[in-house]
């Protein structure tokens, strides 16, 4: 089994080639989810070290299960979509793609862990005031919605050109490429809502999920509290 995941590293048109000819098959699909959930594991683990060894491991579970989940979640939506705006995919096409997509921000996720690392060993307090510990916490919540933000975005966009090339003629790509990272973005945010702690609070126990998971939602948090303190240091 030829692994689709150093094709997409090295030679992105051979992996549009052996799309086009119709040699993705499920194997090769598997070899994409397990290199998204080894690479995902390895970042949670990292995102959660500063505050406990347990909460790592704990965000090293969660963090795959949030991208494949989520992934999962959407795929059908895909896969209508591309079907009402005409593009010829298939099902298996589609999750094919979707994956790929994943698994270049999954090699930038890569590359960025040595800097998500050194800032997160060089500059956050392990002790302190209750409002530093609380500006660290946000600086590094916003820090990794950033990176990991970043890393979707840039997958999905080294795939537009190849998508162009799978569909059908006429097919509105731009538009699909929307709808699906639309997609994908709303149900992964709230996704990592109800799994939180993924960076750990100072201000709460180390817990696998939080007991309010289903209290509120991403947006009303980010943008009500985060956010809000991060600019002027008021709750």
């Amino acid at each position: 089994m030829t692994n689709l995941a150093f094709i997409l590293l090295r030679d992105r048109g051979a992996f549009w080639a052996r799309f086009s000819a119709g040699q993705g098959a499920w194997r090769d699909i598997s070899g994409l989810l397990l290199f998204v959930a080894g690479v995902t594991g390895i970042y949670g683990a990292v995102m959660a070290g500063w505050r406990s060894p347990v909460l790592s491991v704990y965000v090293a579970v969660k963090l795959p299960l949030l991208f494949l989940g989520t992934a999962a979640i959407v795929a059908v939506f895909n896969w209508m979509t591309a079907g009402v705006l005409g593009s010829g995919l298939s099902f298996r096409a589609t999750v094919l793609i979707v994956l790929s997509a994943l698994t270049v921000g999954c090699w930038i996720l890569l590359g960025l862990l040595p800097v998500v690392l050194l800032f997160l060993l060089s500059g956050v307090p392990v002790s302190g005031a209750p409002d530093e510990l609380r500006y660290a916490h946000n600086m590094m919540l916003m820090t990794h919605i950033a990176t990991l933000a970043m890393a979707g975005v840039a997958g999905n966009k080294a795939l537009l050109g190849g998508l162009r090339k799978a569909v059908c003629p006429g097919t509105p790509v731009n538009a699909l490429f929307l709808l699906w990272m639309g997609a994908f973005a709303f149900v992964g945010c709230q996704m990592s809502w109800m799994l939180r702690p993924f960076v750990g609070s100072p201000f709460y126990p180390v817990a696998f999920m939080r007991a309010d998971c289903l209290d509120r939602n991403f947006y009303e948090f980010v943008f009500g509290e985060v956010v809000p303190f991060l600019l002027t240091g008021k709750r």
